[in-house]
């Protein structure tokens, strides 16, 4: 029981080292839209998912196959792109702010076209209003890449747990979910250490942005996808 105990630690440290990494810069994000709450839920999610597909594997059912993990990289690119957006953005309102906008008879002679566009993205926002209520976007974003992430971590998980017994999967759940939140401790820690904290915040615009493109393409190389 010791030695499935300490192979389960060992398993989920050796596979999630570089999660520590991607949950700091996680962390670096938070605001008032961001909260940490969020980061802790979409990884427990994340992993939640990442176990029940490896539990799935182990018991002869496979729904991820290995060769199509790649596509997984996608995710991360696209949300690293985003957040290279809404950085801009943020840089470029305050700049709009000071030099201000002067309303013309243009925008009055623009009312009914404006209407109809808002007519149009009106049902848009009601599809996105609907979903947020089911989940958070912040939330579902932290899973989406942790999944991707850990998605190779299956073809480790699968053959462990096709050698335990049922009380040692019960275990190694119970030992998995104690260290996801020793990593999302740990991970906050690191990012709030003055020197981190102070270069993050400098540079966040540009590292995250960096780091999730490239965890993206590192994500789809890895898996051979391409080749």
């Amino acid at each position: 029981m010791i030695g499935s105990i300490v192979t389960s630690i060992i398993s989920f440290a050796s596979t999630n080292i570089d999660d520590i990494f991607v949950l700091t810069i996680l962390y670096s994000q938070v605001n008032e839209k961001m909260k940490k709450s969020y980061i802790v839920i979409g990884q427990y999610l994340g992993i939640g998912i990442l176990v029940m597909l490896s539990l799935l594997g182990a018991f002869g059912l496979r729904i991820l196959s290995e060769e199509y993990v790649g596509i997984l990289g996608v995710i991360p690119i696209i949300l690293g792109i985003k957040v290279w957006f809404d950085s801009k953005k943020e840089m470029q309102e305050p700049h709009a702010k000071n030099h201000g906008f002067i309303e013309t008879d243009i925008d009055n002679n623009e009312t009914c076209g404006k209407r109809e566009q808002e007519n149009h993205f009106s049902k848009i926002e009601k599809i996105k209003n609907l979903l947020r209520k089911i989940i958070k976007p912040e939330i579902l974003s932290v899973m989406l890449v942790t999944i991707a992430n850990g998605a190779d971590n299956i073809g480790i998980y699968i053959p462990l747990f096709r050698s335990y017994t049922f009380g040692q999967l019960i275990m190694t759940v119970i030992i998995f979910v104690v260290m996801i939140a020793l990593w999302c401790f740990i991970s906050e820690k690191i990012a709030n250490f003055p020197q981190v904290k102070e270069m993050l915040q400098k540079y966040k615009h540009i590292i995250v942005p960096i780091v999730f493109i490239g965890l993206g393409i590192f994500i789809i190389f890895e898996s051979k996808l391409l080749f």
